[in-house]
């Protein structure tokens, strides 16, 4: 009969083997299972967001002069103004402002004014003072906000605005009249499209802004933002937003944001302008349940 020491010797051997291979196999399963699992949350980061798709609009200015029958009483038959509600559409009246939207064909008059637009004519940064037609493409973020400058910037610009049933008057120098634009993809193809009139004037200043949590520093001109007047309608695909002056060459806000001003001349000249996205979006939370994606967003 062997001592205990010399079985416990020569069991020793074999039981450091046995726990080596089962170790071996353990450490193993335990180091796929985790290369699985990251490589699963590399390809499906947690509570990921889709990129956001940039969103083409097509911005159109169409002048034409105050007493042309076609713009001022005409064109606003094919356009639905019905859709932003009575009050918004008062208050935009009496700002000597006419907005609406087209959900099918271009109005005759719109149609028509595009086909006789020369390329050089239809291509244009913002209205300027001769071309009867300027052209536009801006590239918005969803739910990012964006500047459209309708007219050059004035040394002065003199604004009545009506609001809460009160007259303001005010001289603001360095004026540039512009909109707030901001767009937003719906999961049917549809877009809301959001527009407030601005005035920035004054020496360019620097200012801490908030946005997404943080505080940045921004430099640039101050912002009277008239929200009061701010439209918000939702376009079907193909559908258009349209933005014109209301009444009598006055000072009013449709005046000041698209009214020529200094033109001379008997007859003045207003603006139309047309925003109307060029192809169908899709809102990035839906994004990745359309086969393929839409090619005519980024």
């Amino acid at each position: 009969m062997r001592p205990p020491t010399a079985t416990a010797r020569w069991l020793l051997p074999i039981i450091a083997c046995g726990i080596a291979t089962a170790g071996c196999r353990l450490v193993g399963s335990g180091m796929l299972a985790t290369d699985a699992a990251t490589a699963n949350r590399a390809a499906t980061p947690a509570g990921s967001k889709p990129a956001p798709r940039t969103i083409h609009l097509e911005v159109l200015f169409i002048r034409c002069a105050d007493d042309d029958p076609k713009f001022r009483d005409q064109l606003w038959n094919h356009v639905d103004e019905q859709a932003l509600g009575d009050s918004l559409r008062r208050s935009l009246n009496a700002n000597g402002m006419r907005v609406g939207i087209v959900t099918g064909d271009l109005p005759p008059e719109v149609a028509d004014r595009l086909a006789a637009a020369s390329a050089d004519e239809a291509v244009g940064e913002i209205a300027g003072v001769d071309p009867a037609l300027a052209r536009r493409l801006l590239q918005v973020l969803p739910g990012r906000r964006s500047e459209l400058v309708t007219a050059t910037r004035l040394t002065n610009l003199v604004l009545l605005e009506q609001a809460d049933g009160e007259v303001r008057g005010g001289t603001y120098a360095e004026a540039t009249p512009q909109f707030a634009i901001e767009a937003r993809p719906a999961a049917d193809g549809r877009i809301t499209l959001e527009a407030v009139p601005e005035i920035k004037h004054g020496p360019v200043e620097k200012s801490w802004v908030g946005e997404d949590g943080m505080f940045r520093l921004e430099t640039g001109q101050r912002r009277h933002r008239m929200e009061h007047l701010g439209v918000d309608v939702t376009l079907p695909p193909g559908g258009m937003l349209l933005i014109g002056c209301a009444g009598q060459p006055s000072t009013t806000v449709g005046d000041g944001l698209l009214r020529d001003h200094g033109g001379g001349g008997d007859r003045g000249t207003m603006r139309l302008l047309v925003i109307r996205p060029l192809a169908r979006s899709v809102d990035p939370v839906f994004a990745s349940a359309t086969a393929g994606g839409d090619p005519s967003v980024e």
